[in-house]
This record gives structure tokens, C-alpha cells and sequence, in this order.
């Protein structure tokens, strides 16, 4: 494998995570081959086949976050086989749910990607993306407010010269 495929092949991973992100099915669809799939290999999560399951699963996300936040760490990449491969991603996931009194609360996934590459027309794309959810966490967060944020460096300076 050239370190040209290992980065192509890092990019896609993080193209994946910016287009969920950001809701962006159109932009996810390119990263995957016709029948590309994601899938988890944890039973009861459902699998999204070909570009129209693609397309569901951002709807999916979008409906059921109120933002997400995908945080790409280690890469680690099998053989290529003609235009196959095979690889791992790590990643942290941040989904932003409503705690149901008007504030927030981050659902971090740990997540472990069983990928497999093809490549198309010179360029790699997803074959497949099986993940592995390693554990969650639940905790709450606060909206960014900036008048907040002046308030507390305030706060910070009052207390400190006091």
C-alpha cells in the first residue's frame, strides 16, 4: 500500500464524518460504492445499503440528533488486493440530544469502523462500514453562548483581583 492510498483512504473516513455532521447525504453518497453499505455487527442496529440507504440513514441522523460531532482518531489499514482493501477506523461521536427541559445532553459512542475499500474509476470509496460500538457516555452539555462565555472570563478577572 502507497502512503498516496493510506491518505486517500484517511480522507474518506474523515469526508464520511463531516458529511454526517453536517447532514449531507449527497456528499456521503460519493464516498461509497453503488452498493455500499454501513452496518454495525451489534444485532437490533440497522444496516443502510446502496446510495438510497445512504440518503436514510443522514434523514435517520438528522431526526434523531440535534447535531452530531464525529471526532476521527487511528487508521490502520490491511493489504490491497487489486482494487479491495481492508482497514480500521477509531472515532469518538458526539450526538447532541434534547434532555427534555429546553437544555442539552452529549450522547458520546466510542466507535470501532470495520471498513472495506473498492476501488472505482482510480479513486477508493466504501465498500462497507461495520461498526462496533466499544461504550457509551451520557452527560449534560450547555449551548456556546458568547455573552456567556464574556460573562465568566468577567467573573474570572473580578475574582482574581478580589
Amino acid at each position: 500500500m502507497t502512503a498516496a492510498d493510506r491518505e486517500e483512504l484517511r480522507q474518506l473516513a474523515w469526508d464520511y464524518a463531516s458529511c454526517v455532521d453536517r447532514g449531507d447525504a449527497e456528499g456521503l453518497v460519493r464516498l461509497f460504492t453503488d452498493d455500499g453499505l454501513v452496518g454495525s455487527s451489534d444485532r437490533g442496529v440497522p444496516a443502510f445499503a446502496g446510495h438510497d440507504g445512504l440518503r436514510q440513514m443522514i434523514a435517520q441522523v438528522g431526526t434523531a440528533f440535534v447535531k452530531t460531532m464525529h471526532n476521527v482518531f487511528n487508521h490502520t489499514f490491511g493489504a490491497i488486493e487489486g482494487d479491495s482493501a481492508s482497514g480500521e477506523t477509531t472515532c469518538i461521536a458526539g450526538h447532541i440530544i434534547d434532555d427534555g427541559d429546553g437544555g442539552w445532553k452529549v450522547f458520546d459512542m466510542a466507535l470501532r469502523y470495520a471498513n472495506r475499500y473498492a476501488r472505482v474509476d482510480g479513486q477508493w470509496r466504501f465498500a462497507e462500514r461495520r461498526l462496533t460500538v466499544e461504550w457509551v457516555e451520557t452527560r449534560p452539555v450547555e449551548r456556546f453562548d458568547p455573552a456567556g462565555l464574556a460573562m465568566r472570563a468577567d467573573n474570572r478577572a473580578a475574582a482574581q483581583a478580589g
